[in-house]
Order: structure tokens, then sequence, then C-alpha cells
């Protein structure tokens, strides 16, 4: 019985310490880990071929809305005039063909499409007028266009391009009705449009699901946007579509799994029952439902029914899916969902999430934990049933008149062999040769246990201690697994000479010292013992019974679990291509470095490479990995050693450079590196020699930044700079550009918050006459309530960077009205409201207008700023003030870019001239003669002349003597949010000077 005990608490403390190492959940956690980035990695390329590639043509869609507004223009004909078939139609698609083929020449597409609108038939079946381009090979662009052919168009079209068409062209593009799956890539972005007048077609772009267009056989994803009219009106949908089987070679199967066990879904799930922040992965205690639009690997039709699927989060917070044919634990999956950003928060789609998930059945992911865990319940139940064997025969053997041997037996000692003298009496000599055999068998089962543990495919042997007589017992197994290591006295380490003859626990605690500068604490009772000379480790597990007064010890090779971590845990950190550290690595060093051991100087290196767009495009995409990976070396090369340094994204780098003492050991180390990366050349395919090229900021630490968030966004502003100004060169970050333009880098989600929540107000300042002295008219003075855009021509300028200056002209003139509207006391002067000269209203907007101030518009006056002005918009400014009864001025008259000759353009009502002839008028000569001329000029074509930018006694005499009508500026009377009549007494000293 004192066996058997003794045999089931070794195996007990065997499973206790290998529970207690975590080995196999932190397995299953590497190999999940893994698992994941494979999948994010596969994400990230799709995604940027998605939205970078695939989906960016801009350029082609404002170059074709432009020229269906001159074709339309030129017909007086509007969207709504459009019918299928009709010849506005065809003409339509004439107009813009050169440019589709083009645009089908150059996106890396398989197709490019122009489907028109068709008046009142929107919503039906029906064949509409289309463009319809395939290119048989989108990786390369043909010169002669032998590689398009044309699918879908007007048969006129085709015989005047001199591109082939397709084995099944049509004259028409078959629409299905709205609601179906078929025609959502057209009806999607026009609902959209019709929904979301004021936003920018570019904004309302929607990447449609899988469909088979019916010339190839095979279905397309396609991204799509609306074309609108200068009117607002929709004239069709432009679009391109990419072959699903081009999509799904972007996360072949056999990534997850060599064996091919794994598989990859493109899904798109919506946001019911979760939030945009909450990912696209299931939350906690929540099931999450997918839709499935393409797939690679076998794997996924156990788990995919009906085109989608459910999955949900298991205890360790990894999403799973389970079998809906076998829901059971063997037929489990583990999934990693990653979202592919398509569309962002003010998207009108912003709803529809994209994300790419891989799965693989559990058993198959996990099988080395899974195995390991195997063996070892098989190796611990074979020992426990040998043991309880040998136990069983001992019990029998010892079973009786043990009370004679007694003495004998306190004589022996355990570690002499087992010896008695015959009694002469048969029993007890039969007792006595009984004992004599059951320590033979205690012997033996002793080193059963070391027998068992070699079973192991790994080196594993324990160690007992008893504290009571000092001596230490060892597995077979112990000293064998400890040389793995490769001891630091290797001569003295002979493994065979230990088991044979075990050590004292002096002369184990003497081995053990060697090994002090090695060991790692994992945790309490678990040391980490690297190899002095080699890679190598081992664990040891220390475990100790007070009550027992024994120490128990379990040492484990565990080199290969080391040495797989390390590699997951560098695949983790490092970019695949390049072999750089990623962003997530280079982030987490600098922080720790800044935070914990700051150096006294340091540099932030934001690097941006030129012309890689042009290789991918010109040579593919393997060319343009070998650019990428020349810098990189170049990277490597000046600054290993000198810093941090990663890739962060297809094209960008960031270094932190701590090994230079001030700013211009930093600069000449800087001047190295634009060296190395002038020598960095590549040979193409047609004998051009590439030079690898790079826009470059640099911010420094501690002098512009001491924290590492502001240190990047500085160095970010700089290879702004660098990119827009003068690219390929270095600039330095410069605080006072900064503060003047960083808000044209950084205003966009500011100006996007002040125009949809009309974040402004509205000052009016008297313009009065020259002859009475009495308020005629105000002007309507915008005033920005965000302290980030403070003027007016700062929100101008964002406006046009971003082209959102229709968005600007019609909050003008609706809130400048509105503003007007609710002042109290007398409204019946007139009111200037100012208007952007190359922006029209829509007719919709028009029509509102008329509705909320019909009796106001009659006293408004547009006052137009001349700059960018055309013809065609001077015709439109003049019809828009004729239908609502207004009149018109220009603004600045006699500025650098306005003058006479814009009278010629512009039947204007009023001019205004320029604040800088104002300035200072009565004692400059010069002045004075341009005022005296521009205004005889005015008055000759019975054009009323306002003299703005009045700020002097002196100034307002010389203007009124001058014959101005009307006067405006700071003398009479400031800017403010209520109608104000300005002072007597300057109301006296115009009437006095009349």
């Amino acid at each position: 019985m004192p066996f058997c005990i003794a045999l089931a608490i070794q195996v007990v403390v065997c499973a206790f310490v290998l529970a207690r190492s975590e080995m196999l959940g932190q397995m299953e956690d590497d190999a999940y880990d893994l698992f994941s980035e494979r999948v994010a990695s596969s994400a990230g390329y799709l995604e940027n071929d998605m939205i970078f590639r695939w989906s960016d043509f801009e350029e082609a869609s404002d170059q074709i809305a432009s020229k269906i507004d001159v074709e339309l223009a030129a017909r007086g004909a509007t969207a709504s005039d459009i019918k299928a078939g009709g010849d506005l139609a065809i003409s339509l698609v004439g107009t813009v063909s050169d440019d589709m083929l083009l645009f089908a020449q150059r996106a890396e597409v398989d197709g490019v499409f122009l489907v028109l609108a068709n008046g009142e038939a929107e919503g039906r079946q029906d064949a509409r007028t289309a463009l319809y381009v395939r290119d048989s090979n989108p990786k390369v662009s043909v010169a002669n266009r032998s590689d398009l052919l044309l699918a879908a168009c007007p048969i006129s079209i085709g015989r005047e391009s001199g591109v082939a068409l397709d084995s099944q062209w049509s004259a028409t593009f078959p629409l299905a009705a709205e609601g179906d799956d078929r025609s959502a890539f057209y009806y999607k972005p026009l609902r959209a449009a019709e929904q979301h007048p004021d936003a920018d077609v570019n904004d309302l772009g929607y990447w449609g699901r899988p469909v088979d267009f019916g010339w190839v056989g095979t279905s397309s994803i396609t991204y799509s946007l609306p074309i609108k009219d200068a009117q607002g009106g929709i004239v069709g949908v432009l679009g391109v579509e990419v072959r699903l089987d081009r999509v799904e070679s972007f996360f072949p199967y056999v990534n997850l799994n060599a064996e091919g066990e794994g598989s990859y879904l493109l899904t798109v799930t919506d946001e019911e029952g979760f939030t945009r922040d909450d990912g696209v992965e299931p939350a906690e205690s929540v099931e999450r439902s997918y839709e499935v639009l393409a797939a690679t690997g076998a794997t996924q039709s156990l788990y995919v029914e009906d085109g989608s699927f459910t999955a949900l989060l298991d205890e360790q917070k990894r999403m799973v899916i389970d079998a809906p044919s076998d829901p059971s634990p063997d037929m489990r999956a583990a999934a990693s969902a990653a979202e592919i950003m398509l569309y962002d928060s003010t998207s009108p789609f912003a709803s529809e999430h994209w994300a790419l998930v891989g799965l693989e059945r559990q058993n198959d992911l996990f099988v080395a934990s899974h195995s390991l865990a195997k063996s070892l319940i098989e190796v611990f139940a074979a020992s426990l049933l040998i043991g309880l064997a040998v136990a069983a025969l001992t019990a029998w053997l010892s079973s009786s008149r043990l009370r004679h041997l007694m003495a004998e037996v306190r004589k022996t000692k355990p570690e002499q062999p087992i010896s008695f003298t015959p009694t002469g009496i048969v029993e007890v000599d039969e007792l006595s040769d009984s004992i004599a055999a059951l320590g033979a068998e205690v012997a033996l089962s002793a080193s059963r246990l070391s027998q068992i543990l070699r079973l192991s495919d790994r080196g594993i042997g324990a160690l007992e201690y008893s504290q009571e007589t000092g001596s230490i017992t060892y597995t077979d197994g112990f000293f064998s697994t400890l040389a793995v290591l490769e001891p630091p006295d290797s001569p003295r380490f002979n493994p065979r000479r230990m088991a044979e003859n075990p050590p004292s626990a002096e002369e184990f605690e003497t081995l053990m010292r060697g090994y002090v500068p090695y060991i790692e604490s994992e945790a309490e009772g678990r040391y980490l013992i690297s190899g002095p000379h080699r890679a190598a480790w081992v664990r040891l597990v220390v475990v100790v019974d007070d009550e027992r007064k024994r120490t128990y010890g379990l040492a484990e090779d565990v080199t290969q679990e080391i040495e797989t971590r390390r590699r997951i845990e560098h695949e983790r950190d490092h970019d695949i291509l390049t072999g750089l550290a990623n962003r997530r690595a280079f982030e987490q060093s600098v922080k720790e470095l800044l935070d914990q051991n700051p150096p006294s100087f340091g540099a932030m290196l934001m690097l941006d490479l030129d012309n890689l767009k042009f290789i991918n495009d010109t040579y593919g995409h393997d060319w343009g990995d070998q650019y990428i990976k020349a810098a990189g070396r170049a990277v490597e090369v000046v600054f290993s050693g000198k810093g941090c340094f990663a890739r962060i994204s297809g094209d960008e780098f960031l270094v932190f450079v701590d090994a230079c003492a001030d700013r211009d050991e930093a600069e000449a180390l800087l001047g190295e590196f634009r060296r190395a990366l002038d020598a960095s050349l590549l040979e193409a395919p047609d004998g051009k020699v590439l030079k690898v090229r790079a826009s470059t900021g640099v911010a420094y630490y501690p002098s512009d930044a001491c924290e590492y968030v502001q240190l990047r966004e500085y160095a970010d502003f700089a290879m702004y700079l660098a990119k827009n100004s003068r690219k390929g060169e270095l600039i330095s970050f410069d605080r006072q550009t900064y503060e003047k333009q960083s808000i044209m880098v950084n205003g966009r989600e500011e100006l996007n918050r002040l125009l949809d929540e009309e974040l402004v107000d509205y000052h009016f300042q008297p313009i009065v006459d020259a002859r009475a002295g009495e308020v005629a008219a105000y002007e309507a003075l915008m005033r920005p309530l965000l302290d980030t855009i403070p003027t007016p021509d700062l929100v101008l300028a964002l406006a046009r960077s971003q082209s959102k200056l229709y968005r600007v002209e019609h909050m003008t003139f609706f809130g400048a009205l509105e503003a007007y509207a609710r002042c109290k006391g007398d409204r019946s002067a007139t009111l200037f409201v100012n208007s952007i000269a190359t922006q029209r209203l829509s007719a919709d907007d028009e029509a509102e207008l008329v509705e909320r101030f019909d009796g106001l518009l009659s006293r408004v006056v547009i006052e137009i700023t001349e700059n960018d002005y055309s013809r065609e918009m001077a015709m439109y400014k003049e019809a828009l003030a004729h239908r609502f009864g207004a009149r018109l001025a220009i603004d600045d008259f006699g500025s650098g870019y306005n003058g006479e000759t814009s009278l010629l353009d512009y039947q204007a009502d009023y001019v205004k001239l320029d604040m800088e002839i104002v300035r200072d008028i009565d004692t400059v000569r010069d002045r004075c003669d341009i005022a005296k001329n521009l205004i005889s000029f005015a008055h000759d074509r019975g054009i009323r002349v306002i003299a703005e930018g009045v700020e002097t006694e002196g100034e307002l005499r010389a203007l009124i003597a001058l014959g101005a009508d009307y006067l405006q500026g700071y003398l009479l009377a400031r800017p403010a949010p209520e109608l104000r009549d300005i002072p007597e007494d300057i109301k006296r000293l115009i009437r006095s000077l009349s």
C-alpha cells in the first residue's frame, strides 16, 4: 500500500507540474495568433488593391461627367431627357467612348461600364444604352487596344472605335429590375445619390456583390458610382468589374494549412446588434451572421449553408464556427475575421462591413497541443497501471507473519541488499526470502517511472529530495535532459556516469550553481535555463511539499517550444516582405525608449517611396516588391545599430535615430542615407535602370516634440510637404509652416463638421448712400464658429482643396437669408449675399429658396468674387438673378485679377472698389487716379459703385468727391449680428459733403 501511494504521488506531481506549465494552452494561443496574422495579412493585401487600385478612378469619373455636361448643355438637355436607345443616349455614349476605352486600358480591372439612366423607366427590367468594355489581359496595357473587347455598345460606337466586338456583343445592356441582386450595382449608388443630393458623387461609391453580367459566364464584384449632370440630375452609373477568380487569388487556402485543410471566405456582415466600433467579429455571448461572397478551400463547405454562416466567441474569446450538419466539438472550426475597410463612417453604405474570414478545424489547427496532451495522458495511465500491478503483487507477497522479521528489518539499510539469516522455520524462511525479493522489486519499480518518461517525444526527467535524510533520487532521464544545454563545465559533466552513480545533494548543488547566470524565473517555482554555448532551453519546475518534507523537481527539454514561440513572435513583429519591424513593434519600441530611457537627442524620419505605383503598373507587383525591398535594405544598412526602423505600410517607412549627439551629426547620417538610397538601383525587364527614390520628412527630439505621437505627426507633415512640393527631397519639420498649413492637411474632418452641422453665423455690415447718408443695404458676412477654422478665407481654401465649394455656396445662400429673416427691425433694405463664381445651385435648391424666401429674393444682390470665373458661369449667375428678381454685384473690382474686362462677361448692377485701392486714397495720388477712372468707366455703363473698406474720414471725403455712389467700412459701422444704423455724426458729415 505505501508503495502504491508513493507511485500515485509521483504521477500526480508530474501531472500537476505539467498542468502548471500552461504549455498546452500557450501552444494553442500561439497557433491561433499565427493563424490570425495570416488572415489579417491576406485581408490587407486585398484591401490595398480594392481601395487604391480598382476603385481609384475619381479623375476618370470627373472627366466623363464633365464631357457629358458639355454634351447635354450643347443639346439643351438634362438627365431627365435621356431615354434608352434614344439619339441623346447614343450621343452621350459616343462623347465619352474614347475616355472609357482609355479608362479600361489603364485600370487594372476586368471590365469597365457606363450604364445610362432611362428617365421614368427606372426600376423596371429593361435594356439600357450603355458602353461595357471587357479587358482580356488587365495586368498589361496594350498600346493598340487589342486586348479590349466591346461587350455592349451602340453599333455606331463599335464601328468608330476600332476595337473588336465581343463574341456575345449586344447593342444594349440588359438590366434587371430594381430589387434583383443582379441590378444592385446600378440602383444602389443611384438611389444613394437621390437620397443625398448634396454629397460628392465620389463619396457614394458602392461595392457590389458578385454578379454575372452574362458575357463570360463567371461572376465579378463591382465598384460603381453615380454620374450627375450640372443640375444634379443622375445621368447613369460608372463602374468597374473584377472577376471573382482574380479576387480569390489574394487568399489561397494553402496559406492557412500546407495540407489544404483550411479555407478563406470573403464575406459581408451588417451592424444589426452591433456598432461600427465593434469590428467584424462576434461580441461576447452574441452570435454574428456573415454572407459569403467568395471562398477558397473545400473545408468551408461543411460550415456554409445557403450562402451564409453564423459565428460566435468561445470561452477563450476566439471566433469559432459550428457545422450545421454536425455541431459536435470535433467538427468545430476556429476562425478569424479581418475587416476590409471599404467605406468611411459618412458613406451611405457604412453599415455594410466586408471581412476576410479564415477557418480551420480546431482539431487540425491545434493538432500539436492535442497530440502532446494525448501522449502525456497515455504515459501517466501506463505508469499508474504498472504501479498498481506491482503494488498488488507486493502486497500479496508481504501479507503473512511480518512481525517475526521486524527486528532484523529495522537493522537493514535501504541502500544495501536485503538479506535475512535462515531460521529453519519454513514459513519464516519463506517470508525472509519474500522480503529480500521485495527489496529487489521495489528497486525495479523505482526505475519504471524513468522508463515511462522516456516514452515522451521530448526529454523529461525528475528528481526527489528528502529534507529529513538529505538524499536525492533521480530518474534515468534527468541528467540526459540537462545534457542538451551543454553545461558550462563540460568535462565534469557525464550524464551516463551520473545516471549510474548519482551525485549527492552537495555535488548536485555545486553542479547547479554553474547554471545560475543562465536561469530566468518564469513564475513561482518555474525556471527557464538557457544553454551557455548553444540555442537550447530546459524548464525546471520545483514543488516543495512541506508536510512530507520533500522537494520534487521536473526537468523538461523545451527547446522546440521556445524556438516555435520566438519564430511566431518574430513573424508577429516583423514585415514579411522586407524583414524589418512592423508598425506595432516599432511603436512599442520607440515608446518604451522615450518613457524608460529617453535619449538626449533623436530624429524621427517618415519615408514615402516615390514612383511605386508607376513600377507596379508598368512592371507588375513582383518588381514593386523588389523596389520596396531595395529601399528596406538601404534603411537597414544605414540605420542598423543607430536606432529603430520599420516598414509601416505599402510604401512608407519609419526610422527613429537615437545614436546621434546633435542635429549636425544626424544630418550627416541622413546624408549618408540619401547617398545609399541613390545607389540602390534595379534593372527592369525592359533594360531601364530604376533608381529608388523617397520623399522624406524629419522631426527632431526633443526640440520639435517629446511624445511619440507628435514626433510621428510632425515627421509625416514634413514628408507631406516634400511629397507635394519637392518630391524625392528631405524636408525638416518647421513649426511656422506647420501652424500655417497643418489645417490644410488635417482639417478635412473639421470642415465636414462645420458643413454638416452648419457651424457658422452671419453678421451684417451697413452699405450707406453717399448722398443721403442713410443705410441703403447690408452685406451678410460669414463668421465660422470653430476655433480651428476661424476665417471665411480658410473655409473656402479647405472646401476648394476637397471639392466642396458647392456645399459652402448652398450654406451661404440659405444661412444668410435665414439669418436676415430672423433679424428684428426694418428689413426693407437690400441684402448683399456673397456667391462663389464657379458654383451653381441645383434646381431643387432654387425651388426651395423661392418657397422659403420669395418675398425677400427681389431685394437680394448676388455679390460675385471674380477670380476663376467663366462666361458660362457668368450667364448662369445672370439667369439666376433674373429668376429671383435679384441684382448682380462684382466684388473686389480693380484688383489683380478683376478689372474692366470682367464687365464684358457680367451684366452687373453694382461693382465694389477693391479695398487696396480705397486704402489711403486721400494721400496716394495713383490710387486716386485709378479710382477715378474705374468710377467713370462704371458710370458710363449705368453701373453704381460701392467703395468698401472705408476707415478714415479722409478716405470718405475723397471717395465722395470722386463720385462713389455707396460707402462701406469700419468708419461707418462694424459688422454685427443684428441690423444697425450708422452714427448720426457720420450721417451729418456725409450730407455736408454731398
